[in-house]
């Protein structure tokens, strides 16, 4: 028999090209499973739970508690105070390890005048200080407050009826959708609502049009967030296959009359106002109030008003996030508490922005929350469809700053959010693109067959397996190359591999699944046997 024998790979199936071999045996397979497998690297798994620079942790409980009730005094300390507040004397937080929850419990004087978003703003800063601490031992998701041994809606309990009356026509809408689609009658308006977060409204005590936030490295959030909300709706509209709607103008450069600002510019409030007219109900919230940044709350009350108006199916917010240290990094997703079909959407969201992003060149640590965080947004408690507010990254750390100036960064963490609502909505897990197995196969000569690629995860295709000979009966006769795969499919993918040629001859591919978003599974080794039997 003849020693000549060859291996390669073309775009149609795998091919052996070869004389007659003898059988060999493989004393070295061992070693070269060993070494395929430390060379293979992570490709996708869990971000650090912490989000923040790591420091020494926390020795006991006690020890815990008193950091985070210092972290507490510092950032209470901190914040400027609303109208109606005083700075709470008292101040002790703890974690309650049964709750997964940091306590914390202030005087009954720090409760505000008003209940609006500076009061959620000052409270998410309060936040941001406590998790870094909290994280340094487990991750923890949430923050509850105490004032005077009373929680916020003990003062404030039209705020609990304004939650509870969305919750309970949220219910009452999915019921109504159950029924009909069990009658094959389809419910609901097909829509995602996609909010840009911001953007110029009037202060009525400064007597002028100002933005919502302040720029922080080369960031203004309401100026940014049009560009994300803009990527967001190409991939749910490309991907989703759903129609779109966004409160804000979108790309319109001709000048707010009022304020003279481009019309993409604005808050949402006023373009929601102009389309809307005849419903002041979704804009003008705050009719007859002397409040001086009451268009401020109409533009935040506005956006979910919006979207139970059209009857949307999901409402997303997009928003950079901001803490005061300037330490904080990474992707958050905030719900509203008691909410469980938002806590699923959050979580599937997080899931595949963390697998998307991740994938992305430069952003393979980049940072990505566990869990949702539930705090009480109105941009979300108003809603009563599955709302989610998306923190993408901090504007007020230089690198996550850097980040959302990047396209692929953009590109990345938008497709990462449609499609966790699209494994939401069809009911599918959102789990780490994985090959399972791949079926071993023997090939007859000058012949094809087909082998099975097991996988689990939600690639978007077309995806690609790339194959390194991890062994091969010949040294050097065995050669690395790739397959397409254009067809979306279900697990398993059907691949056809052949031999030419009329020995014999074995080879121990090394292979991985690369979608067409650059998600890359880690490898697998299978065998591919090349039989001259008759």
């Amino acid at each position: 028999m003849s020693a000549d024998f060859q291996s390669r790979l073309s775009s149609g199936a795998t091919h052996f090209v070869f004389k007659e071999l003898p059988m060999r045996k493989c004393s070295g397979l061992g070693y070269l499973l060993s070494a395929s497998l430390l060379s293979a690297g992570v490709c996708l798994g869990l971000a650090p739970s912490t989000l923040h620079a790591a420091s020494p942790a926390p020795e006991s409980d006690n020890e815990m508690d008193m950091l985070l009730t210092q972290a507490a005094e510092a950032a209470v300390g901190r914040v400027a105070l609303l109208e109606g507040q005083s700075r709470s004397r008292k101040v002790k937080a703890s974690l309650d390890l049964r709750q997964n929850a940091i306590i914390v419990h202030l005087d009954r004087g720090f409760v505000p005048r008003d209940y609006g978003p500076e009061f959620e703003d000052q409270r998410s800063l309060i936040n941001v200080a406590l998790y870094a601490v909290a994280e340094r031992v487990q991750y923890v998701p949430e923050v509850k407050y105490l004032y005077g041994g009373f929680d916020i809606y003990h003062y404030f309990p039209e705020i609990k009826a304004e939650d509870d009356a969305a919750r309970e026509a949220g219910e009452r809408k999915r019921r109504e959708r159950d029924e009909g689609l069990s009658r094959g009658v389809p419910k609901g308006s097909g829509m995602a609502f996609v909010a840009a977060g911001h953007g110029y409204y009037f202060h009525h005590g400064e007597r002028t049009w100002k933005t919502q936030r302040t720029e922080h490295n080369g960031v203004m959030e309401g100026m940014l967030t049009p560009t994300y909300a803009e990527e967001l709706k190409a991939a749910i509209e490309a991907r989703s296959q759903m129609p779109v709607i966004r409160p804000r103008a979108q790309g319109v450069v001709d000048p707010h009359p009022e304020s003279g600002q481009e019309w993409w510019r604005m808050a949402a409030r006023y373009a929601i106002a102009s389309q809307y007219p005849g419903n002041p109900e979704i804009w003008n919230t705050k009719a007859g109030s002397s409040e001086a940044n009451r268009e401020y709350k109409e533009d935040i009350n506005s956006r979910p008003l919006l979207a139970n108006h059209v009857s949307a199916e999901v409402a997303i917010h997009l928003h950079s996030n901001a803490d005061e240290a300037g330490t904080a990094r990474g992707t958050r997703i905030i719900v509203q508490p008691g909410r469980a079909p938002d806590a699923a959407l959050g979580s599937s969201v997080l899931c595949a922005m963390r697998e998307l992003i991740q994938s992305a060149p430069g952003y393979e640590s980049f940072v990505v929350s566990q869990t949702p965080h539930p705090e009480d947004k109105g941009e979300n408690r108003l809603a009563d469809l599955p709302s989610i507010i998306v923190e993408t990254a901090f504007h007020t750390n230089p690198d996550d700053a850097a980040a959302l100036l990047d396209p692929v960064f953009r590109a990345a963490s938008m497709k990462g959010v449609e499609k966790g609502y699209r494994l939401f909505r069809d009911g599918k897990a959102c789990v780490p693109l994985a090959i399972k197995k791949i079926n071993r196969v023997t090939v007859p000569s000058n012949g094809s067959a087909e082998t099975s690629v097991h996988f689990e995860g939600n690639p978007q295709f077309p995806v690609t397996l790339s194959f390194t000979p991890a062994f091969c009966s010949q040294p050097g006769a065995c050669q690395a190359g790739e397959q397409t795969i254009s067809e979306a499919s279900e697990s398993p993918i059907q691949l056809r591999l052949s031999c030419q040629g009329t020995g014999y001859g074995m080879v121990n591919w090394s292979t991985v699944m690369r979608d067409a978003d650059g998600v890359t599974s880690a490898p697998i080794e299978h065998w591919q046997t090349c039989s001259n039997d008759g």
